[in-house]
């Protein structure tokens, strides 16, 4: 009885559906120095700083599948 028991959970955990979730995109992220930057004392100065977006903007999406069984599959892409 046990020996039967053991062998239908193990068929049942094999039996599951594959579903998948991924993260993909493009993070677009530079660092700039200007030169000669005018400031409030009306003096040139330098500038560093952290941008976004210098050849492209950032973007990002979800993809993913779920086997619903019987050859079908759901997709979805957000």
């Amino acid at each position: 009885m046990l020996a039967i028991a053991g062998t239908l959970l193990a068929t049942g955990a094999t039996a599951h559906a594959q579903s998948s979730v991924t993260l993909y995109g493009v993070a677009d992220a530079g660092i700039e120095y200007l030169n000669h930057v005018p400031n409030a004392a009306r003096q040139s100065s330098s500038l560093v700083r952290m941008t976004s977006g210098n050849i492209a903007g950032s973007r990002w999406g979800l993809r993913g599948v779920e086997d619903l069984g019987g050859g079908l599959k759901g997709v979805f892409l957000l």
